[in-house]
């Protein structure tokens, strides 16, 4: 290839220029030093076997288990049936897990742990022959020490039984749910003698690893008190010093702090540190700024373990008069309470699923979650931190008290809850109750006790659901008197929009298939619901019960299968237009409620954020609606639009929605003809991950011949999916249409192209593919991965 003279004499500058703009573009950005602990995934390779055995297969460290089933945490015991009743009594039994690897040499003198987020309920451990630990309870995680027991350059067993029967000792025994297994991720941890412990396994109150808390926050100047818990289990005294450095968003240094001490051998340290900023970014539902806090520990000057920890500075307070303020501002906080519950996998979903949860509840108006009735997956909070969503924590408890053994069981939930998310910007309260259970007063005394010792200071807040003089926040959903509250405890509404309209045949309860009119009866439950909870002037906030389906309840605004029903797009419609957050649906929005066939109801509802709609059937004026008025409607942020007696005819049935006589938002539906074809999307957020544990939705949707749902398929209809590659379905092969829309769920395997097929009689048959790549590529974050999942329906 010939260069031009006049190029080459200035390629040489333009090299330069560019390695100058290189370097002034990222001057400043902070990078860590290599770090000397080590933390793998330890979900592949697992044996699995469903019963019982001795607990001599689990010492016999030879044991023969080649038989068994290769499984891949988080792992479901057994597939469940799409819809189930609360507690499917051959779900109960014992599920046993062995793991072999080998330690390398090097790692000899270090310390070696194994991680479980969680195991459903009582989980006994052994490695090589040797029983370490019993953990009991099935939502929060547990770490075992295997240091002394591991052999190195050589294979190790890991043993795990796992005994999910009734059990009136163990929150949550009663009319909850229970589906058995290690259902969460595993972890190996490696890490030097002197190291920076977990706050759940070092087990102190208000301690053990890092804990950070904001003394004081005001407009020009924010405090963020740094606790670090270090332990020394090396066999001499050791010169320890800590290097705590806060990074911004932009991975820039903010601030760096140390401190030395000598810590004997055996024996731990906890360091205060207080960092002052008078130029900072406030955490807040409608900006979530995060910080990261490295932590670097020295053995004299040699840097020995590094940990680090995700924060965001912001002040709340709960007062009965003022309500719920952060950094100041009032704010009476939408929000949703969610189950942790998936399609045949029952809780065993991965974390790019749970971040997609809480992705659609952000994108649906919703500024708050209430975990019910559990403490739910870590990545979930992760993504309530990213996209602000406040969230109440909740310990395991529903409708069953028991003896002192399950008291205690109760009261360590509550220490573990809140040792391990006390550092999420996005939890603002901690449910220490048993929900709709009756525990006594000492009970609840004992919880708030619990709660303060283990978050000192004025930015804990404890919430029940019985006695509110008690504790700080008051809990209740209007089935039991919430509108009619009148103590002076600050008030949130834990549940509503259900129990209220037809209790056990609640008209809220609503599948798609259900169709147009039983949808639209959902939606109008829940705005004459929010309604009244708006005209409360000491509210807090509220939690519709609940966000999505789950088991055989269809009372979510999105179905088992994450497609929004109608009443979605009306909380949809109370976000404010005026925020935009990159890379998630936000702003103005226009839905039309309504599927536009001849069987569609003539009165139109619309539901939009925005000043007022147009509406227009084949491109011709229909009507103007302002928002609609009324006793229904007086208290809503943005009441719904309702076009009455709108004259039928087959075609284009638009709204558009304006803002300052300004157009700001638009949706069309248009009247499905026969059905002639299959069309697959995918829900997901950039590509799958070839891991062996990320799950996917694979949509087939019936359409007419311009690519229109067609909403009233026959539910009869079933399709065989065919997927070629680099994943297996986890659905069974026949999936029934559920409003025009089959939906199939798979697992990925290995790196690849995943195709999937999908065929039913007189249909062009469907066809889509996607790709599966190595874990190792996709080290940016999930938030920055635009979103290629479909919105149904819209």
């Amino acid at each position: 290839m010939k260069i031009n003279t006049d190029v080459k004499r200035i390629l040489p500058f333009t090299f330069l220029f560019v390695i100058i703009w290189f370097s002034l573009a990222n001057a400043g950005q902070w990078q860590p030093k290599p770090s000397h602990r080590e933390k793998r995934n330890f979900n592949a390779d697992w044996l699995f076997y469903r019963g019982d055995f001795a607990d001599d297969v689990a010492k016999n460290w030879t044991f023969a288990d080649s038989n068994w089933q290769t499984v891949h945490l988080p792992h479901f015991p057994k597939v469940t049936p799409l819809r189930h009743p609360w507690r499917l009594p051959d779900n109960q039994g014992i599920n046993w897990y062995r793991k072999h690897f080998n330690m390398a040499e090097k790692y000899k003198g270090r310390k070696i742990f194994v991680e479980f987020e969680a195991a459903d309920q009582v989980a006994d451990v052994w490695i090589n022959s040797a029983h370490l630990v019993t953990h009991i309870g099935s939502y929060l995680p547990f770490t075992v020490d295997i240091t002394e027991h591991v052999k190195f350059g050589g294979d190790n067993v890991l043993a795990v039984k796992v005994d999910n029967h009734d059990n009136r000792d163990i929150p949550v025994y009663g009319n909850w749910i229970s589906y058995g297994g290690l259902y969460r991720d595993a972890y190996l941890q490696i890490t030097d003698r002197l190291y920076i412990t977990d706050a759940v396994y070092a087990n102190k109150t208000a301690g053990g690893g890092v804990f950070v808390t904001y003394p004081l926050v005001t407009d020009s100047l924010a405090q963020i008190k740094i606790q670090t818990h270090v332990l020394n289990e090396n066999q001499k005294s050791k010169k320890c010093k800590i290097k705590t450095h806060l990074i911004d968003a932009d991975q820039r240094l903010v601030a760096t702090v140390e401190d030395n001490t000598i810590i004997k051998a055996g024996e731990d340290f906890t360091f205060n540190q207080l960092v002052d900023l008078t130029d900072f970014h406030l955490w807040h539902p409608n900006h979530p700024y995060l910080y990261t806090l490295h932590s670097e520990i020295y053995d004299g000057k040699k840097l020995v373990d590094s940990y680090q920890t995700r924060i965001g500075i912001r002040r709340i307070d709960f007062t009965h008069d003022g309500g719920f303020t952060i950094n100041g501002e009032r704010l009476v906080f939408m929000g949703t309470n969610r189950v942790q519950d998936y399609p045949y996998v029952a809780w065993a979903f991965p974390n790019s699923a749970q971040r997609r949860d809480a992705l659609l509840l952000k994108e649906g108006g919703f500024q708050y979650v209430r975990t019910s009735h559990n403490a739910q997956d870590p990545s979930f909070l992760d993504a309530c931190d990213e996209l602000g969503i406040l969230v109440m924590d909740c310990i395991p408890g529903f409708q069953f008290i028991g003896g002192e053994k399950f008291r205690e069981h109760s009261f360590q939930n509550m220490r573990d809850t809140i040792r391990r998310d006390r550092n999420h910007p996005s939890l603002i309260l901690w449910e220490l109750s048993l929900n709709e259970t009756d525990y006594d007063s000492t009970f609840a005394q004992r919880a708030l006790q619990i709660g303060h010792a283990e978050f000192p200071g004025d930015q804990c807040f404890v919430a029940g659901w019985k006695f509110p003089s008690i504790y700080d926040v008051f809990i209740r959903a209007t089935q039991h008197g919430a509108r009619n509250y009148s103590e002076k405890t600050p008030l949130v509404i834990s549940e509503y929009g259900h129990w209220d309209y037809g209790e056990g045949n609640s008209t809220s309860d609503v599948e798609r298939r259900d169709g147009e009119a039983a949808m639209l009866v959902q939606a109008m439950n829940h705005r004459e619901s929010l309604n009244l909870n708006r005209g409360l002037p000491f509210l807090c906030g509220d939690g519709l019960w609940v966000g999505l389906d789950f088991q055989t309840y269809p009372s979510g605004v999105i179905d088992y299968f994450r497609i929004p029903k109608f009443s979605y797009y009306f909380y949809q419609s109370q976000r404010d237009p005026k925020l935009m957050f990159d890379g998630i649906d936000s702003g103005p929005m226009v839905f039309i409620a309504n599927y536009w066939t001849e069987n569609s109801p003539r009165t139109v509802t619309v539901f939009s954020n925005c000043d007022r709609v147009d509406l227009f059937l084949n491109e011709e004026f229909v009507a103007s609606q302002p928002p609609d008025t009324g006793a229904v409607a007086n208290n809503l942020l943005h009441p719904p639009f309702t076009f009455a007696n709108i004259f039928w005819s087959t075609g284009e049935l638009k709204a558009i929605g304006y803002i300052s006589d300004k157009e700001a938002a638009s949706h069309m539906r248009r009247t499905p003809g026969e059905a002639v074809a299959i069309e697959i999307n995918f829900d997901l957020q950039g590509d799958a991950i070839a891991n062996g544990e990320d799950m996917f939705f694979a949509y087939a949707k019936i359409v007419d011949a311009n690519g229109t749902l067609v909403a009233d398929a026959k539910t009869t209809v079933s399709f065989q999916f065919q997927v070629r590659g680099s994943g297996f379905l986890v659905s069974p092969g026949l999936v029934e249409a559920e409003a025009g829309i089959a939906t199939a769920l798979i697992r990925t395997t290995r790196p690849g192209q995943i195709l999937v097929k999908a065929e039913a009689a007189g249909l062009k048959a469907g066809m889509a593919s996607m790709n599966s790549i190595g874990e190792h590529v996709n080290d940016r974050t999930w938030k920055d991965a635009r979103q290629i999942r479909e919105t149904h329906e819209k």
